[in-house]
């Protein structure tokens, strides 16, 4: 189903909605598109000179209010996100989106062969930061007229696959705790959870996993904007759907 051009000019103005991974990729891409409607993003990431690029360009392209929240996932603790937390209360009145985007992909062994410090990373990277992120942020997304928390998927949750290890477990668990989230904070709060599959995508990390595949093949970042804008819509108001795929709404 096509969805692109049905957004209101400015439909997100006031908006404030934090992406993780948001230096490069499809994060970057979020950021700008959400920002072309009227959000102020708040971008968080490790990459210091990476986030000022995005932020530089938002600035001079929109008029919003961006903000940088340098933090390296995989050093996350309680500390840090109630840290993260105190830091967004103080500067904005709610939060309006939760879009969770970063992640890593460790590297493509079997899990016999699988180092542990690996393993860890990419779990405490993948998984445990949305958790906390959400566990600590969601007491300022109460506020909020229409909050949405959004989990970012892949194909590798339908069926456990070779060499996958860590990567496709953190993102089979993630899909499983946004079902989780979803069951219980629906029947109470606003707050509505979505898992998104973007399918087969133009990134890094899509090289890194597929060396020899001709990234002329797959469709742009782009692409996907549309969907992340929908989820953050009205329009995603009275779905039953939860888990969104690609060229499938």
């Amino acid at each position: 189903m096509k969805i692109e051009n049905i957004f209101e000019k400015n439909f997100l103005t006031k908006k404030n909605i934090l992406i993780t991974g948001a230096s490069k990729g499809i994060g970057r891409e979020v950021a700008m598109a959400l920002s072309a409607y009227g959000a102020n993003v708040i971008l968080l990431a490790r990459n210091e000179e990476y986030l000022n690029k995005v932020y530089d360009k938002i600035v001079k392209t929109y008029k919003t209010s961006p903000m940088i929240v340098k933090c390296d996932l995989n050093e996350i603790d309680e500390d840090k996100a109630q840290e993260i937390a105190n830091v967004l209360s103080e500067n904005i009145s709610c939060l309006d989106g939760l879009i969770h985007n970063a992640a890593i992909l460790g590297k493509m062994s079997s899990i016999i062969d699988y180092d542990l410090n690996t393993w860890n990373k990419v779990m405490q990277t993948n998984l445990t930061s949305s958790y906390l992120l959400t566990k600590f942020l969601y007491p300022i997304m109460e506020p909020s007229i229409n909050p949405r928390v959004i989990f970012t998927s892949s194909g590798v949750v339908k069926k456990g696959r070779a060499f996958w290890g860590a990567y496709a477990i953190s993102k089979a668990a993630i899909k499983s705790m946004s079902e989780i989230l979803q069951d219980e904070l629906e029947p109470i709060s606003s707050i509505k959870v979505f898992n998104f599959d973007p399918g087969a995508t133009r990134t890094s990390m899509r090289a890194f996993a597929y060396p020899a595949e001709d990234p002329s093949s797959l469709k742009d970042v782009s692409s996907l904007t549309d969907y992340y804008l929908w989820m953050l819509s009205d329009f995603s108001n009275n779905t039953d759907k939860r888990y969104i795929e690609f060229n499938q709404v």
